[in-house]
């Protein structure tokens, strides 16, 4: 597993003057692309996406700068550039740990609860790929806030959640692979129902 994503907890919890949204945000989705094209079974355009990621990040590294410090801006550094070389699913892992280092520099939102069940369902879906089960990251944790936050807008998406929840429970339980990849994939598309008003 990628060094900065076990560093990912320590560096999460500090706090940065925020830099441009808009620098953030970008940089963020070309990382987010990373796994979700592994996910879809699109590994033949993942070093493509990894190339426009470290692209990205050598572009806005000087803006992000001033907010991440120059440590957390090497890690990533030494964390982008290993990624080229790594396995498709070593490249998902890195990237989910890049966009969570980089999500602390993002205000406390909807958006980025949403963002964080995004990256904690695809991050369990790796983990699930490479035939670990247990532990698995705290996907019913990261789906608490969006849930609570959802003010009774999304009924049929929070009974859908708590469905899937339950099926990938089960499937944790019993080592069934096929089972908890449906599960999260499921939740990964519900995350797109609470996106939308």
């Amino acid at each position: 597993m990628p060094l900065l994503l076990l560093a990912v907890p320590a560096l999460v919890g500090t706090q940065a003057p925020a830099p441009a949204p808009k620098a953030v945000d970008r940089v963020q989705d070309l990382f987010e692309a990373i796994p979700e094209a592994f996910i879809d079974g699109k590994r033949g355009a993942m070093p493509g996406l990894v190339a426009k990621a470290k692209a990205g990040w050598e572009q806005a590294r000087p803006e992000l700068l001033k907010a991440l410090g120059e440590a957390e801006a090497a890690a990533i550094d030494r964390q982008v550039g290993a990624m080229v070389k790594m396995s498709p699913r070593e490249q998902a892992v890195g990237a989910l740990g890049v966009s969570t280092a980089l999500s602390r520099l993002q205000g406390k939102s909807r958006q980025q609860d949403l963002l964080n069940a995004d990256r904690t369902v695809m991050l369990a879906w790796c983990l699930v790929d490479s035939g670990q089960f247990n532990p698995l990251p705290g996907v019913a944790e990261a789906f608490r806030p969006v849930i609570d936050g959802d003010n009774g807008h999304h009924g049929l998406a929070v009974m859908a959640v708590r469905d899937a929840l339950k099926r990938l429970q089960e499937s944790q339980q019993k080592n069934q692979a096929a089972g908890a990849k449906k599960a999260l994939k499921d939740l990964l598309k519900l995350v797109d129902v609470f996106e939308k008003p």
